[in-house]
């Protein structure tokens, strides 16, 4: 994590009915936080490579990699990140990366350019539901593998997380179109 402690995060997946803490006490979860000014991308790429190394995971989840673009510029990011996803594929570890982007820019790729290093590509966004926003989630590429197509309401609540139809009246291709200013 490069933007909350792990305390943080155990108590925000608490919110939504997901404990942490009991795979973190068992040694099953490891959660790594580090400011990504407090060292270089070198830096951050040997140590994470080291920290898959000794834990050996099958899940590797990287939040937010955006937060990267404070310490170097988009090539090198991107160069980085190649090597961390060539790496973790030798390894056979899936990885998870979440990048954020500005409310109302519709997100088919980057900014540093990566779209194009990941096998399945999942795009949140929130659409205006009348009086309401919802989270719409639909799958925009999966390389070599079928998914659907179709755009589900993504619900966060205490009792965890929920993939639900649109609800009626959402126009499905409002949830799929950039947003307008």
């Amino acid at each position: 994590a490069f933007e909350e402690s792990p305390e943080q995060l155990i108590r925000n997946m608490r919110s939504i009915g997901i404990d942490l803490e009991q795979w973190v006490g068992r040694g099953l979860l490891r959660i790594r936080a580090e400011r990504p000014q407090h060292t270089g991308l070198e830096m951050h790429l040997v140590r994470m490579n080291r920290e898959i190394e000794e834990f050996s995971p099958t899940v590797a989840a990287f939040d937010p990699m955006t937060a990267l673009g404070s310490v170097g510029s988009d090539t090198s990011i991107r160069a980085m990140l190649t090597r961390l996803i060539d790496a973790m594929k030798a390894r056979q570890v899936t990885a998870l990366f979440t990048s954020l982007t500005e409310t109302g820019h519709y997100a088919e790729s980057t900014d540093i350019g990566v779209s194009s290093l990941m096998d399945t590509w999942v795009l949140v966004r929130n659409v205006e539901a009348g009086v309401r926003r919802i989270r719409g989630v639909y799958v925009l590429k999966s390389r070599g593998m079928a998914h659907s197509n179709e755009i589900r309401e993504l619900v966060l609540s205490d009792g965890g997380v929920d993939l639900l139809d649109l609800p009626s009246g959402v126009d499905p291709s409002l949830a799929a179109a950039p947003a307008q200013p």
